[in-house]
């Protein structure tokens, strides 16, 4: 597959971001592949970083912008619709603490051009083996992650939650993410702006327009896990109005 494929980074401090652009620059398909990172309001030397991997790898196209309102919402909205103003007809997310693995690309382009009528497609999350991963954590984050689709779709009494999209493993089309409207121009410690899209997508467009597949696998850091607590995070996906309050506030957008 040679479909053009456009992919937003959202990046706020993040250390080990080459780690995910090495992840991006060892796509097997990666002819046509335009990475856009979107700086947003980093206080170290992430775009630097970003830059120095840019230089030394000319053979991936990466682009980086700069988005001061905090919030990977809004930082992830100003990269998609660059990438739209710049042509690209499928789009794709990942966060700055996350590995897609080498087929993820070339999946992404099969699974849109073999089903026409999906939106919105998304895949399975297993635990990035950084500084942050434990013994365990292969078993904990899909458990995890199945738990808190049952109990949102429990609390909103709506199973378009049951196959919510995560935003480091993500993929829209152009069309579709600009006839619902896009992410909310929000920040983590107010809303979860990938699970509202996809919500937002399976009303709009309908539940057939979402599809989850196992295989399309992207490793994220546990980093907010270590950090909130498991029973924590929880509350932070459930309760949002807690976030900040009983919540330690971790300014990770």
């Amino acid at each position: 597959m040679t479909d053009r494929l456009a992919v937003v980074v959202p990046v706020f401090n993040e250390p080990d971001v080459a780690r995910t652009l090495e992840a991006l620059h060892r796509q097997r398909d990666r002819a046509g592949l335009h990475v856009y990172v979107v700086d947003n309001g980093s206080t170290d030397d992430t775009v630097q970083r970003v830059r120095r991997f840019a230089a030394a790898r000319p053979d991936l196209r990466v682009t980086v912008l700069s988005e001061l309102q905090k919030g990977t919402g809004a930082a992830s909205d100003t990269g998609v619709r660059r990438a739209i103003d710049d042509g690209y007809a499928l789009i794709a997310r990942t966060d700055g603490d996350s590995e897609p693995a080498e087929d993820w690309a070339g999946r992404i382009r099969v699974l849109f051009a073999r089903h026409p009528g999906v939106a919105l497609v998304g895949g399975t999350s297993v635990p990035l083996r950084d500084r942050h991963y434990r013994w365990g954590d292969d078993l904990l984050m899909p458990g995890a992650l199945r738990l808190l689709r049952v109990l949102i779709t429990v609390k909103h009494l709506d199973a378009a939650y049951l196959r919510f999209v995560a935003g480091h493993n993500m993929a829209v089309r152009a069309s579709a993410y600009l006839e619902t409207g896009g992410f909310e121009r929000t920040a983590i410690d107010t809303r979860d702006e990938d699970i509202d899209f996809s919500a937002r997508v399976a009303h709009r467009l309908g539940r057939g327009a979402v599809l989850i597949d196992p295989r399309l696998r992207v490793a994220t850091s546990m980093r907010r896990v270590r950090r909130y607590g498991l029973s924590l995070m929880g509350l932070h996906h459930l309760v949002p109005a807690l976030r900040g309050r009983l919540i330690r506030t971790i300014d990770v957008r």
